[in-house]
């Protein structure tokens, strides 16, 4: 199937060679449109512009009738789910195939592709996706997430193994204010006198108690979904990381 080329930046829009053609039906003169146009004034290269225009679009049209009737390939099928996932939207994907966003939309529902939402604080269309849930995600990888409705980058894999880790390590205690026999407390405080650290054998370190209830936490969602959970980067406009998202609400993505 024919894929159009890219057009260079410089080039005059659309729109505005459609205006162009109007102002010559409603009598303008060519000097007025070449300045509208934004060029010298040229009446060979105005009546040349306006020749191409109408001959891309008889091409256009062409090529659109062509594709109605032309069953999509498989390699076209996944070139268009690519571009796709890498964040093109569904109407430039139609433009570049000459065929219907419809068409387009079809052939992502069909590949269990989730639709990302139109609006800004929608969720994306995934009910008619069944997901391989056993597909686990590494640190570093893409997906997409539906509530969301944006891509996402994996920071942290929350599963038996990273619950696991988290143990082994060693206590350690921090005096934060020493404690006399005076105080109106009857013994040393945790909190107040002290402090205990978990330092794990990367060299990080976490408050005791904030570890336990998150290795707590890590396990309990374990048990609710059977599946692991993540820490993941939103890249939208907002940019912000976000804790325990389950597998169920991520969707891979072809990597750029």
């Amino acid at each position: 199937m024919a894929k159009k080329q890219e057009q260079p930046s410089t080039e005059i829009s659309e729109a505005k060679i459609r205006n162009a053609i109007w102002y010559i039906k409603t009598g303008k003169t060519k000097k007025f449109i070449c300045e509208f146009l934004g060029i010298a004034y040229n009446t060979k290269r105005l009546d040349k512009i306006i020749e191409d225009f109408k001959a891309k679009e008889l091409r256009e049209k062409q090529l659109k009738e062509k594709a109605k009737n032309t069953e999509l390939t498989d390699a076209v099928k996944k070139e268009i789910i690519k571009s796709y996932l890498n964040g093109e939207a569904q109407t430039a994907i139609a433009k570049l195939y000459y065929i219907s966003a419809p068409r387009v939309k079809k052939v992502l529902m069909e590949a269990n592709i989730p639709l990302r939402a139109r609006g800004k604080n929608a969720e994306a269309k995934t009910e008619h996706i069944v997901q391989d849930l056993d597909i686990k995600f590494k640190v570093g990888d893409r997906a997409f997430s539906g509530p969301e409705n944006s891509f996402v980058t994996i920071q942290k894999v929350f599963d038996e193994e990273y619950a696991e880790s988290l143990r082994q390590g060693r206590q350690r205690w921090i005096e934060l204010y020493p404690w006399k026999e005076t105080s109106r407390y009857s013994e040393p405080r945790i909190g107040i006198h002290y402090e205990i650290y978990w330092e794990l054998e990367d060299g990080s370190s976490w408050k005791l108690n904030s570890l336990k209830n998150h290795v707590r936490r890590v396990e309990t969602l374990i048990e609710e979904t059977g599946r692991e959970t993540y820490e993941v980067w939103i890249e939208n406009e907002s940019a912000f990381r976000k804790m325990f998202v389950p597998r169920a609400e991520l969707f891979p993505v072809v990597n750029k």
